[in-house]
């Protein structure tokens, strides 16, 4: 599963594919959801980069999201609040992976 809800937080699971063409929503993975990222997985660039693009996928502004594990890692893990619209994006593509 790569999504926990408790206490009206969501814990979502990342695999980041920095130096992408472009950044996009590629799909579920057991290991989470894959992400393309358009930047350079140096400096924190890639880190960023995903953060922004979690925002406008989700409607959140960039301080609501919390990169929790995998600074360093292409495994992340991010916590979110409970919005409509992560309970609709869950609510879409939560069996996926199974």
């Amino acid at each position: 599963m790569w999504y926990k809800i408790q206490d009206k937080q969501v814990r979502i699971n990342i695999l980041a594919k920095p130096n992408a063409k472009k950044t996009a929503f590629l799909g579920t993975s057991e290991q989470g959801l894959l992400i393309a990222l358009h930047a350079k997985p140096h400096q924190g660039a890639a880190n960023k980069e995903l953060i922004a693009y979690l925002s406008k996928l989700f409607g959140l502004s960039k301080t609501q999201i919390i990169l929790q594990k995998g600074e360093e890692s292409r495994h992340k893990q991010v916590v979110v609040p409970l919005t409509d619209a992560v309970q609709g994006f869950i609510e879409q593509y939560g069996q996926e992976a199974q």
